[in-house]
């Protein structure tokens, strides 16, 4: 609720942030092309998240991506904040 005001911005939805497109940001910040082909691979078509969550464990770089999707939310929430004029305090966090 935005102070002093009975007005709500409403928050972004999942169909709003786009996870696969974070996805595939990651498999092009891979700096292993043989990996990030496979995780390319991976996202292609039907089960694409399964397929990537088993790809990411199987090559160990989950802490990778957990990172790469906490600054990629962040810059979201960043940009939404900004957006609606609401102020925000950026805090040590994330994975």
């Amino acid at each position: 609720m935005l102070w002093g005001s009975d007005k709500y911005i409403e928050l972004p939805d999942k169909w709003d942030i786009h996870e696969y497109s974070i996805m595939e940001a990651f498999c092009g910040s891979v700096r292993n092309d043989r990996i990030s082909n496979a995780l390319y691979s991976a996202i292609k078509g039907r089960g694409a998240f399964r397929r990537f969550k088993d790809a990411i464990h199987r090559y160990s770089i989950e802490d990778s991506w957990y990172k790469f999707r906490y600054e990629a939310l962040k810059k979201l929430a960043v940009e939404w904040c900004e957006e609606n004029g609401i102020s925000y305090v950026e805090t040590q966090g994330g994975n």
